[in-house]
């Protein structure tokens, strides 16, 4: 026994020395194995997110989370509890529960739609690294991320920062995401995102508090929601069916539909157009995949000067969608009129999704017809063009 002690104080001595030379990944396998060794974990969090849409506004949670790791779960790692106001969602890793606490119900849904909580802005909030930690060494590891190191104090409290800064690509830039963890405990009590994208700005800030291991079991999270179960009325969620997840069908003549044009407010529908095709494409400014489709319509219009492209907008005609406008045109230039519709117009289109095409003959009906974008699916708009222009 007298062997082992002066070994003891030898490891301590030199993890003492070595504290300032401590790299990023020896830290991320220290949170890694800290993680792991504990079944649960418990904490009280507020978080802010301020989206790129929002100009001066920010979306605030706060969230009561419980979190058990299963090791096994391919959703989110593990069981989940997050309660918030008057609702609460479960995730018993087979199914996802919403709890509405207000009318006394609970909508099921499958493993594989967990959108009451992926649905939302509360998905983040259980994102703080504890159901898979191993994410942590792969954000250290990753050659593209230029990762620092640093020591720092957060409410009096030592601490590293970890500090992740990512490559520009074309649509994002000024992206970093800051990480505290305690030195003592290697908890993570704060955590801040932040990444520009055109002109605009997204930042996210989790600040984590009333942490605790290993104080709440499967079985606890099992027998409140029983508890809850017992007194309210439970419905599995319903998916949309085919038919209602499909486009108006080829042949079909194409609704009315009236707007007016930005920027100068004049009032135009497809009628105006007889006679000549269209290429109606449904979108709004914050809808990432209808920004990828804009260079490939402005070269579609460019090739085919008797096709009528037209933008439709039904989100965006409003005070904070006209100061956003210039700013989006300036980084993506549209050679084609865009018109504002009604905010229930798409309904008579049946759209669901956003960018939603509909290729229309000169007699009005329609040819093809594209949910989302794809370099493939606006190839084979072009070529039905070609076909029938």
């Amino acid at each position: 026994m007298k062997s082992i002690i002066p070994l003891f104080l030898i490891i301590l001595i030199i993890t003492s020395c070595n504290e300032e030379n401590v790299k990023p990944l020896d830290l991320a396998n220290q949170i890694v194995a800290k993680f792991e060794s504990k079944n649960s974990l418990s904490y009280d969090i507020n978080y802010r997110i301020k989206f790129f849409n929002q100009l001066d506004d920010t979306t605030k949670v706060s969230a009561n989370i419980d979190l058990i790791r299963q090791n096994n779960d391919t959703i989110f790692g593990g069981y989940v509890w997050i309660k918030s106001d008057s609702m609460a969602r479960y995730y018993d890793t087979r199914n996802t529960y919403f709890i509405n606490h207000r009318n006394q119900s609970i909508t099921k849904y499958p493993k594989e739609k967990p959108f009451a909580i992926t649905g939302n802005t509360l998905d983040e909030t259980i994102r703080i690294y504890f159901l898979k930690p191993r994410r942590l060494i792969n954000g250290v590891t990753d050659s593209t991320i230029n990762i620092t190191l640093t020591e720092d104090k957060l409410n009096g409290i030592d601490t590293w920062k970890l500090a992740y800064k990512f490559d520009d690509d074309q649509y994002s830039s000024n992206t970093w995401k800051d990480i505290w963890i305690e030195k003592e405990s290697n908890f993570i009590p704060k955590m801040r995102y932040s990444s520009d994208m055109q002109g605009e700005n997204q930042y996210n800030q989790w600040e984590l508090s009333n942490l605790t291991y290993n104080d709440i079991t499967i079985d606890d999270l099992k027998n409140r929601f029983e508890e809850i179960k017992s007194n309210y009325t439970i419905e599995d969620y319903k998916e949309r069916s085919k038919e209602e997840l499909s486009l108006l069908a080829n042949g079909v003549q194409i609704p009315k539909l009236t707007g007016t044009r930005y920027l100068d407010g004049v009032e135009f529908s497809l009628d105006d157009y007889k006679g000549k095709m269209i290429l109606l494409d449904f979108w709004y400014l914050d809808c990432f995949p209808c920004i990828k489709a804009i260079s490939h319509l402005n070269e579609i219009q460019s090739k085919y000067k008797d096709l009528v492209i037209i933008g439709a907008n039904p989100f965006d005609n409003n005070e904070k969608g006209m100061k956003r406008m210039p700013n989006f045109l300036s980084h993506n230039p549209i050679n084609y009129p865009i018109m504002f519709i009604e905010r229930t117009k798409p309904k008579d289109f049946k759209i669901f999704a956003y960018p939603s095409f509909y290729l229309i003959d000169k007699e009005g009906k329609i040819i093809h017809s594209e949910i989302g974008f794809s370099e493939d699916a606006t190839s084979k708009i072009d070529s039905l063009i070609q076909i029938n222009l």
